[in-house]
């Protein structure tokens, strides 16, 4: 996506008009869905619908790569004159709604360059410079004014997107009451006249369901039997899905940029990806190097009660034995009987990378804990389901990843 940085649409006009959309939903339902939807349901669903997330800068790790070069002609004293143009992109790392970065904020420092965001929600936002003269300190100039600007227009967009969100409820609300209030009119004339309502409308209605990027509470409907009881709130298959489909996207992503890599060792490489797990999902805290029961494990994501939904043990790649040792770790060191959904993250750095994935997928099969293979989420990302040590009843899900930085 190319778009003029913060100034490619009014941000007051967009909020008021996705405001405006959500009072016409509300108003295009039948009195029949008004008097009988659960109301906490239909609002979680317009608030993931229109909510945005704010954006997080992450402007330390901002980098500056070479792109090309062109040359342009000037004419001075009738002789035609070349001269260079070096083009280098400043790259920002950012999560949050990239969308934003195209709404003009209520209080905006007025320069709206031209940038790249190649990725969705989450990634990095590019602007291209050109450097003439051969001025090394022009391009740090150029950098920085860039990064103040962006900065200065980041909070002022947060601050309206905070505002915004905030409305969300109350704008429902006040649509639901007023809707509310001539359903429950329309139905006391009904009765008025010794009309019986159909028995058929009362029910509970389902609220339409939107595809989240945050992992959602569970909502139990009462009225199906349960298939199982559990006392530990546990996450579904959809939401293991995306977390490590968020860390695969993730990592791949650095592959791409071996001055970010280079620099960082294993712990730094995990922690690089624990701000974008940590404002992705609601209800839960995500940390790293976190005591659970026999040792500290790398990436751990608790709901608000302290229950384990996820833990993921980062290792450099070191050969089959040390991939047993680390299933083993994991396992014997880290995984409570209640915990069931785990990932390994492995950083290799062999340049021979289709023979490392040959071996993990050859050598996991002999761990004694291995029951049997899932369904691979990616080229180099493959699914496991091992059993708790000493339990074979009790199953865990294992993502095994491989991330190639040579």
């Amino acid at each position: 996506m190319r778009t003029s940085l913060f100034g490619s649409q009014n941000g007051y006009d967009t909020f008021e008009r996705n405001m405006q959309e959500l009072r016409n939903e509300i108003w295009a339902k039948d009195f029949d869905y008004i008097l009988n939807v659960n109301v906490s349901e239909w609002l979680e669903y317009f608030k993931n619908k229109y909510e945005y997330i704010s954006i997080t800068l992450y402007l330390e790790q901002a980098s500056v790569q070479y792109r090309n070069k062109h040359e342009i002609q000037n004419i001075q004293s009738y002789r035609h004159i070349h001269a260079p143009i070096y083009n280098f992109n400043i790259e920002v790392p950012f999560i949050g709604s990239s969308f934003l970065f195209c709404l003009k904020p209520s209080n905006c420092r007025l320069n709206f360059p031209e940038v790249e965001i190649p990725n969705g929600e989450s990634g990095k936002l590019i602007k291209t410079v050109g450097i003439q003269n051969n001025d090394p300190n022009q391009l740090e100039r150029e950098k920085q004014t860039f990064l103040e600007t962006l900065r200065v227009n980041t909070e002022n967009m947060n601050n309206d997107v905070s505002l915004y969100n905030t409305r969300i409820p109350r704008v429902f609300q006040d649509a639901y009451n007023q809707i509310k209030e001539k359903a429950e009119q329309e139905q006391r004339f009904f009765k008025s006249m010794n009309i019986e309502i159909n028995k058929e409308t009362d029910r509970i209605f389902k609220v339409p369901v939107i595809e989240r990027k945050k992992i959602p509470e569970p909502i139990l409907d009462k009225g199906v039997p349960k298939k199982y009881i559990t006392d530990v709130p546990a996450i579904d298959d959809k939401s293991y899905h995306d977390i490590v489909d968020t860390i695969y996207t993730f990592f791949k992503a650095v592959e791409k940029k071996p001055a970010i890599y280079e620099s960082f060792n294993e712990e730094g490489l995990r922690d690089y990806v624990l701000p974008t797990l940590e404002t992705r999902y609601n209800n839960v805290t995500v940390t790293g190097e976190t005591f659970n029961k026999g040792g500290k494990t790398d990436i751990l994501i608790r709901y608000t009660d302290g229950t384990n939904l996820f833990v993921a043990e980062c290792k450099f790649w070191g050969g089959e034995a040390l991939l047993h040792d680390t299933i083993n770790q994991l396992f014997d060191r880290y995984l409570t009987w209640r915990d069931s959904k785990t990932a390994i993250i492995l950083f290799v750095k062999n340049k021979d990378f289709s023979n490392v994935l040959k071996t993990i997928q050859e050598s996991i099969p002999k761990h004694e804990y291995y029951l049997r293979k899932g369904e691979d989420r990616g080229e180099s990302s493959f699914s496991y389901i091992f059993h708790f040590p000493g339990d074979k009843g009790k199953a865990i899900y294992t993502q095994i990843m491989a991330f190639h930085l040579p």
